[in-house]
């Protein structure tokens, strides 16, 4: 078997062009570019890669994308300003904090006074009670963006076993939540489960958004299983995935690669959450 490797690019240009037509459509409206702002605290690498990437895309599309950068030793209570001042002003229409935050730094903290439509990541805790609940909400970008590929792809989610590899706010949790609105049985693993082969060989679908390359081997997926890489980490200058591609495409139906795959569409996603964001 091998597997049919996802190409994000067709699917990207597509979103790439209607957001360009609803940014333009927010412009006449507002008569102003929607405005995103992005809050990034020290040197993480693969968040910096991300930044650049958003920034990119932004300008592209027609968004006015302002980055603030903090040193990894800024003061909770100065970030808690920031977003509260971001979140109240009338010219900023999304607002994003990139992660992971220093272990001094509490999300709950920092995003309880975010504006829920502004919250476009979903980070805060209305948007996140709201995804657990089942009520209308902005999603974290990469929850959102492994659903749009799996209808992109045709595949099927309710009553498949779904197992989620990585617990974390932005990535496993609201992954889980969102495939079990669809009707998927849901499975989490994390750092702490014992026989994780075992587990991840009874998915239907794999996804894996815990951080650490090459974790997912073939060995490790059953035969024609779906397999989406949400892991993004930066080894040698290099962004990996949690998915030793090789063995793991002699196995699956269908894989979605590191790079090219998730990642691109991830800001895009939230770029259009940003232009449906406080209107």
């Amino acid at each position: 078997m091998s597997a049919t490797i996802f190409d994000s690019r067709p699917l990207a240009a597509r979103m790439m062009a209607e957001l360009q037509q609803e940014a333009a459509e927010f412009r006449k409206q507002h008569r102003r570019s929607a405005r995103l702002a992005q809050i990034i605290i020290g040197r993480d690498p693969a968040a910096e890669v991300y930044s650049r990437q958003l920034v990119r895309s932004c300008r592209h599309i027609g968004l006015s994308c302002v980055t603030l950068a903090y040193p990894f030793e800024v003061d909770e209570e100065e970030i808690r300003s920031e977003v509260a001042t971001l979140s109240e002003a009338p010219t900023t229409d999304g607002i994003v904090l990139l992660l992971p935050l220093p272990d001094h730094i509490r999300q709950r903290v920092v995003t309880e006074v975010l504006r829920p439509e502004k919250d476009v990541d979903g980070l805060g805790p209305r948007n996140a009670g709201n995804l657990l609940l089942g009520f209308p909400s902005f999603i974290p970008s990469t929850a959102d963006v492994v659903l749009t590929v799996l209808r992109e792809a045709g595949i099927r989610v309710a009553g498949q076993h779904a197992v989620i590899v990585g617990r974390s706010n932005i990535g496993g949790k609201p992954i889980a939540l969102t495939l079990m609105r669809e009707d998927a049985t849901v499975t989490i693993c994390h750092s702490q489960t014992r026989d994780l082969a075992e587990i991840t060989r009874s998915a239907d679908i794999l996804v894996v958004s815990a951080g650490k390359p090459g974790l997912i081997t073939g060995e490790m997926v059953k035969p024609g299983a779906v397999v989406l890489d949400a892991g993004i980490t930066t080894v040698d200058g290099k962004v990996v995935g949690d998915v030793d591609r090789e063995s793991v495409a002699r196995v699956a139906s269908f894989l979605t690669p590191v790079p090219g795959g998730l990642g691109p569409l991830t800001h895009l996603t939230l770029i259009r959450h940003t232009l449906l964001g406080p209107q």
